[in-house]
């Protein structure tokens, strides 16, 4: 069997895993052996995943966050990008938790006014910024078909690339230049009390280097980033892995806030269908 067909096949696993719910703890061997390989498989999810010709809906970084990093055992932050129809604005309907459970994250968004696109040299961090419409508070719902995610093996979360996760964003700030983005404190409360609490400055120099590095890789994949899309840029306090029936609130200081109501009763399989249909609530 040839390394592409291969690597096909974990595509064909992965894929499989996340429609029927069903979680995996590892992909058969030898696995994958190089981050090129993961992003490859993680490309190749995405044009399965998605309608022909559709644009990605934006790009979320992970591994931002040193801890995060060391528990994987990266040296640096990966990207993937988001399916359409994955980022939708607070308020949402009520989450429904299926088999493969969910996590939350608390992370600083930003919206694109510009294209950024491939080019023969690097963006300077101003340039990026100067490309940015507004900053948003968001919730990262992480989802995956991979067993205990946080010793995964990082190549095969970085293949997954979230395809099945969502991202609520809060309220735009247009005038966030002013705003001290690289060190807002950030607090998740769950039924009033608090879950977890951070700062914006966990994530590598803050989220705009955040944005900086993700608009130099997009700019090697997919053809960089695109006006209106949305990019988080990780984990500014600890992950909260969710529960039917709780109420969670993301409090992000200057940037606003975030309710997300979490259904009572868990989805089965036979329910699957169901969890691609979080929607707005407005």
């Amino acid at each position: 069997m040839s390394r592409d067909t291969s690597l096909d096949r974990f595509v064909d696993l992965i894929v499989e895993s996340c429609i029927q719910q069903e979680l995996r703890e590892d992909l058969p061997a030898p696995g994958i052996s190089a981050i090129e390989e993961a992003y490859a498989i993680q490309d190749r999810i995405f044009v399965r995943r998605t309608e022909p010709g559709a644009e990605a809906a934006g790009w979320f970084v992970a591994a931002t966050n040193a801890s995060m990093r060391t528990q994987l055992g990266l040296t640096e932050p990966y990207a993937s990008r988001w399916r359409p129809g994955r980022i939708v604005e607070a308020p949402v309907s009520p989450l429904v938790i299926g088999p493969l459970g969910a996590a939350l994250e608390l992370e600083v968004s930003f919206e694109m006014a510009e294209d950024l696109p491939p080019r023969s040299h690097p963006y300077g961090e101003h340039e990026v910024l100067a490309a940015v419409r507004t900053v948003r508070p968001s919730i990262e719902i992480v989802i995956t078909c991979f067993a205990d995610w946080m010793n995964q093996k990082p190549f095969n979360v970085i293949a997954e690339g979230g395809s099945d996760q969502w991202l609520v964003v809060g309220p735009a700030v247009e005038n966030w230049q002013s705003l001290p983005l690289e060190r807002i404190p950030v607090t998740l409360t769950i039924d009033g009390r608090e879950a977890a609490a951070g700062s914006t400055s966990l994530v590598m120099d803050g989220p705009a280097s955040v944005l900086h590095w993700l608009a130099n890789h997009a700019a090697t994949r997919a053809g960089g980033l695109r006006k209106g899309q949305i990019c988080n840029t990780g984990m500014c306090a600890p992950v909260h892995f969710t529960a039917p029936g709780e109420r969670a609130c993301a409090d992000f200081g200057q940037l606003g806030m975030i309710d997300l109501d979490v259904a009572a009763t868990m989805a089965t399989v036979e329910d699957a269908s169901d969890l691609t249909s979080l929607e707005d609530g407005q």
